[in-house]
C-alpha cells in the first residue's frame, strides 16, 4: 500500500512541475510583450495518509503521547496567480503609445461588445479611424475626425486632436478601470483580462495625480528573465527527481509481484 501512495505522490509531483514549467515558458515567451503580467504557480499538499491501520500497532500513536506516523500523498496545483507588479517604462516616441503610471487598466471592447481590460498601451489607428489595440480591439472612444491629424494624450487622459487646418478638437477622455481585487481577474489571452466575481466589478478610474498616463511610452512586461530561468531549472530538476522515483517504485512493485508468484 505504501508503494502505491509513493507512486501517486511522484506522479502528482511530476504533473504539478510540468504545469509550472508550462507557465514559466509562457512568461519567458512574453518577456518583450508590452504590459504583460507574469503567471506564478502555487502548490498545495494533498492530504496525508495515516500509517496506522490493519497490520499496524494496535495502540494509536496519539494515545501513547507520540506523533502519529503519516505519509504524504503528493501535491497539486492550487492556483495560477497573476503577478500585477508594474513593469519598467520605455520611451518609444510613438504618438499612439501610452503607458499607465500607477494602478488601473485600459478598457477595451471586444467585437461582441464585452468590455475587457489590458495594461498594453501599444495602440494604433484602424481603417475606420478608431483607436485599437495591437490585436485590433477598439477603445471606447469616437473615431479620429481626420485621417491625418496629430493626437495629444494628456496625463489626465484628455485627448486633443489637431486637424490639418490647425484646429484643435477634443476627442474625449481615456478612462481607466480599477478593481478591488485585481488578482481575481481572469486571463483571456492576447494580454487581456476579464472581470469575475473574485475581482469585483470594474470601477471608473480617472487618470491624473498618482495614477496618470505617459504618451510616447510603453510599460514593459514584469518578467525578469534571470528569475524565470532559475525557476525553470529548479522545476526541471524536481521533475527529473520525481520521474526517477516513479521508475524506482515501479521496479520495486515489479519485484514484489514476482515474489508473490
Amino acid at each position: 500500500m505504501i508503494l502505491y501512495w509513493r507512486l501517486n505522490a511522484a506522479a502528482s509531483a511530476m504533473s504539478a512541475q510540468q504545469q509550472r514549467m508550462d507557465v514559466i515558458a509562457h512568461n519567458v515567451a512574453n518577456v518583450t510583450t508590452a504590459g504583460f503580467r507574469r503567471g506564478e504557480v502555487l502548490f498545495a499538499d494533498l492530504l496525508s495518509q495515516s500509517m496506522e491501520g490493519p497490520g499496524r500497532p494496535a495502540v494509536p500513536a496519539a494515545l501513547l503521547g507520540q506523533k502519529p506516523v503519516t505519509a504524504g500523498t503528493g501535491c497539486r496545483t492550487a492556483a495560477i496567480r497573476t503577478d500585477f507588479h508594474g513593469g519598467a517604462l520605455v520611451q518609444t516616441g510613438e504618438m499612439l503609445h501610452v503607458a499607465i503610471v500607477g494602478d488601473g487598466f485600459f478598457r477595451v471592447q471586444l467585437p461582441s461588445g464585452e468590455e475587457v481590460y489590458t495594461r498594453d498601451g501599444s495602440f494604433r489607428k484602424d481603417n475606420n479611424g478608431y483607436l485599437v489595440t495591437a490585436d485590433g480591439f477598439r477603445l471606447p472612444l469616437p473615431p479620429l475626425p481626420a485621417p491625418e491629424c496629430e493626437v495629444v494624450i494628456a496625463a489626465d487622459g484628455v485627448i486633443t486632436v489637431t486637424m490639418p487646418t490647425g484646429e484643435n478638437r477634443d476627442l474625449g477622455r481615456l478612462e481607466l478601470a480599477a478593481f478591488d481585487n485585481p488578482g481575481g481577474l481572469a486571463r483571456l489571452g492576447n494580454n487581456l483580462f476579464a472581470a469575475t466575481e473574485n475581482s469585483g466589478p470594474p470601477q471608473v478610474l480617472l487618470p491624473g495625480g498618482r495614477t496618470h498616463l505617459q504618451q510616447g511610452w510603453l510599460e514593459q512586461g514584469n518578467v525578469d528573465l534571470a528569475t524565470e530561468l532559475t525557476a525553470l531549472l529548479r522545476s526541471q530538476r524536481a521533475y527529473q527527481v520525481s520521474a526517477r522515483s516513479l521508475q524506482t517504485l515501479d521496479e520495486m512493485l515489479g519485484i514484489a509481484n514476482q515474489l508473490q508468484r
